[in-house]
């Protein structure tokens, strides 16, 4: 088995339409570049994986569009819901601690905290 190798950057992608196939040039941090070449096959088992790796569910981080609060009819519990998902029943004591903590963080994120802006 060959030695893995680690691409960084793409340098150069030609289609061959005569073969059917793609041929993409890879180069490493070190310069090493390898050039490969992919069956129709090939390249559409790719685009899957990169498009089922690009879905929100393999986000690290999940951000709600909306989300909902209420109370609950029939029992004493604070409703909190995300998007479509169930709802979650917290006790008034579990919900005066989410509500603290929430407020909190939300102070550090606003105030104290730099995040390095992406370009």
């Amino acid at each position: 088995m060959t030695e893995t190798f680690y691409a960084e950057i793409l340098t150069r992608s030609e289609q061959d339409r005569a073969n059917g196939r793609l041929e993409i040039s890879l180069c490493n941090a070190a310069g090493d570049c390898q050039t490969i070449s992919l069956s129709t096959d090939a390249v559409a088992a790719l685009a899957s994986l990169i498009a089922d790796a690009r879905q929100p569910s393999a986000a690290l981080t999940k951000i709600p569009d909306n989300f909902a609060v209420g109370h609950g009819r029939h029992e004493p519990v604070v409703m909190l819901r995300f998007e479509d998902d169930p709802a979650y029943g917290l006790t008034a004591e579990q919900a005066f601690g989410l509500g603290e903590a929430l407020l909190e963080e939300a102070e550090t994120v606003a105030t104290k905290m730099k995040y390095a802006v992406r370009q």
